[in-house]
């Protein structure tokens, strides 16, 4: 098989710029600006490990995250990502000088994490955008292609879980300081636990549900 096409900016992103929320939490195929990332230097970075990657059990994030540097790069037909520059994620459409970006996926280091969620958030990926991430990472270190809904499918619950979390942290945000914490608690209770029964798509609605009238419960207190 061949990889996906570089795709469509409508479709590559969830959020861009002024449109990504500020209370969403940090997650796989965020962009920012001016990261360091040691053994490169100073560049705009895409992070590219995942989501249990980047945080503890108490869902407080790790120390450093593993993210890829992000350049301009001369124009390619969309076609022709199918069957080259496997070292390269084409991200169309970013908020910053220059027409076309790619992710440097040869390029990578671990940036601190501090520094990363106070530099400037440039966008979001959507969940096509980050399997097609994902796909393209392992194509370039093990040359195996895995199609892009075997992601979707491995990835699905942590995309739920991600969705709950950030609008826990919007909610919640004024009058919890360990917003993430305490969804970790939340999110762990019962038996099986919500993050168990969130890989059953139909327990899904009931759970948000659960969340929101958690969150009221909460903002009552």
């Amino acid at each position: 098989m061949s990889l996906e096409p570089a795709a469509d900016p409508a479709r590559l992103y969830l959020a861009v710029d002024a449109d990504v929320n500020s209370y969403r939490p940090l997650f796989t195929g965020d962009i920012f600006a001016d990261v360091d990332i040691p053994g490169v230097g100073c560049s705009t970075a895409i992070v590219i490990g995942h989501p249990c990657s980047i945080r503890r059990n108490n869902g407080i994030l790790a120390e450093r995250t593993p993210v890829a540097s992000v350049e301009t790069h001369g124009p390619v037909t969309s076609a022709r990502w199918s069957d080259g520059y496997f070292s390269k994620m084409p991200l169309a459409g970013l908020p910053i000088e220059g027409e076309f970006h790619v992710a440097r996926l040869d390029l990578f280091g671990l940036a601190l994490t501090s520094e990363l969620v106070n530099a400037r958030r440039l966008a979001c990926l959507s969940h096509p955008g980050i399997n097609q991430l994902q796909q393209r990472l392992v194509f370039h270190h093990t040359r195996l292609a895995v199609p892009t809904d075997q992601f979707q499918q491995a990835f699905d619950h942590t995309y739920e879980e991600a969705d709950l979390l950030e609008e826990w942290i919007t909610e919640l945000a004024e009058i919890d300081d360990k917003p993430e914490s305490s969804f970790e608690c939340w999110i762990r209770e019962g038996s099986p636990n919500r993050q168990s029964r969130l890989e059953i798509h139909e327990e899904r609605a009931s759970i948000r549900r659960e969340m929101r009238q958690e969150i009221e419960r909460r903002s009552r207190s």
